[in-house]
């Protein structure tokens, strides 16, 4: 990696490394660029799986927040409703108290 640094920071401008290099550097050039596609290529189907995959996990981490959401709701609706079954009890149970001590 060094050598291939100490190559390119020779050139004193980008536009003029490939007239620089000789023939046989160009086909090693040409070489490494083919196998840097091929690899990228290869490769790009799972960047295109990792980028639905995270969509995925996007779709099921919010669907999780929206059950927990709905959950705690529900929570506190039973708590409320436990409530209100108490103190009906407690009106009835105070209502049936009342009439039969009349």
């Amino acid at each position: 990696m060094s050598i291939v640094e100490k190559k390119l920071s020779s050139f004193d401008n980008d536009n003029s490394i490939v007239e620089k290099l000789d023939a046989d550097e160009l086909t090693d050039f040409y070489k490494i660029l083919t196998m840097c596609e091929l690899l990228l290529s290869k490769y790009e189907s799972r960047k295109f799986t990792y980028q639905n995959m995270k969509k995925f996990v996007g779709i099921l981490d919010s669907t999780i927040e929206s059950l927990e959401m709905m959950n705690g709701k529900i929570d506190e609706l039973t708590i409320s409703a436990d409530f209100s079954m108490k103190k009906i009890k407690e009106f009835e149970s105070e209502f049936l108290h009342s009439k039969t001590d009349s």
